[in-house]
């Protein structure tokens, strides 16, 4: 999403707390934002497209996040794990989205609903996949299952903590128990051959939602736009073209992208490219992962 049309997806997430979604019209979020409705449509073709605009750049910083708590850390450790599901948690309460989510649950509205259904399933896949990196391939038919029981254990713990004032409790302190009570579960469930969910109808399902995943040339172009700024001195040069180099085989050597993106980063840290950087690495860190699941 470009800076501008982030801009009025961020201006229509406030009016959509404020009054609701059903309540808010277009030509509030164009007298907030100060766009012409031509803008709008340039950017949205509905109201509904700017509702799912903003739940995926939601998932999209989450996913970013996630990768950068990756980089560098064994994919097995479930501490790690564990400080990735709180982001899309930490995510959806600080703009807000918890408040949309429970307007559109309780709305009569089907094509809203789809796209929160959508959000929560592609969530779901990711954990699915990450318990199988935590846990072993042992457990790939139980993954689903296991991960549908840690959302539900999670949301019904931190719903009853709600209920009783318990207000201190963190997101982390939740998730950590959850994980613990989940291994002993799963466990269970391979000893026992415990599944209640058909493994070939959660396939079918999951492969009835689209999933826009990052592309290698999408990476090289916001790479090599990055390449052309000025101001680098030769070593963070060097290291930026190293890393391009390898993204660009046909087969690049993963060994080398760690090494490389720890070197990136390390290049850059506390300079003005900082952030970007960051995001840059993320999004590398996450197509090697996702090469390696295909």
């Amino acid at each position: 999403m470009n800076k501008r049309k982030k801009i009025v997806a961020e201006h229509a997430l406030a009016l959509f707390i404020e009054k609701g979604i059903r309540q808010t019209s277009i030509q509030d979020i164009l007298d907030r934002t100060g766009i012409s409705k031509g803008t709008f449509y340039n950017y949205f073709s509905s109201k509904h497209e700017c509702v799912s605009a903003i739940l995926e750049q939601a998932r999209y910083d989450a996913t970013l996040t996630r990768a950068e708590i990756m980089i560098g850390k064994d994919p097995r450790d479930v501490d790690v794990l564990v400080e990735q599901i709180t982001v899309l948690s930490t995510i959806n309460q600080s703009r807000g989205l918890s408040l949309v989510f429970e307007e559109i649950l309780h709305s009569g509205d089907i094509e809203l609903k789809k796209l929160v259904l959508k959000y929560r399933v592609l969530e779901l896949q990711w954990l699915a996949s990450r318990l199988i990196e935590v846990f072993g391939d042992e457990i790939e038919e139980h993954a689903f299952e296991g991960a549908v029981l840690f959302y539900g254990i999670m949301q019904n713990l931190s719903f009853t903590a709600k209920l009783i004032h318990q207000n201190t409790l963190e997101i982390k302190a939740i998730a950590d128990a959850t994980m613990k009570y989940l291994k002993v579960i799963v466990q269970m469930m391979i000893v026992e051959k415990t599944t209640v969910l058909d493994t070939q109808n959660v396939n079918i399902f999951i492969a009835s939602f689209s999933k826009a995943e990052l592309s290698i040339a999408e990476c090289i172009e916001q790479f090599e736009a990055f390449q052309r700024q000025p101001g680098f001195t030769k070593s963070q040069q060097d290291v930026t073209d190293a890393l391009m180099d390898e993204i660009k085989q046909q087969s690049p050597r993963e060994i080398v992208i760690d090494a490389l993106l720890r070197a990136f980063t390390n290049e850059f840290k506390d300079t003005a490219f900082t952030n970007e950087v960051k995001e840059l690495a993320s999004i590398i860190w996450y197509i090697k992962k996702q090469k390696r699941c295909d």
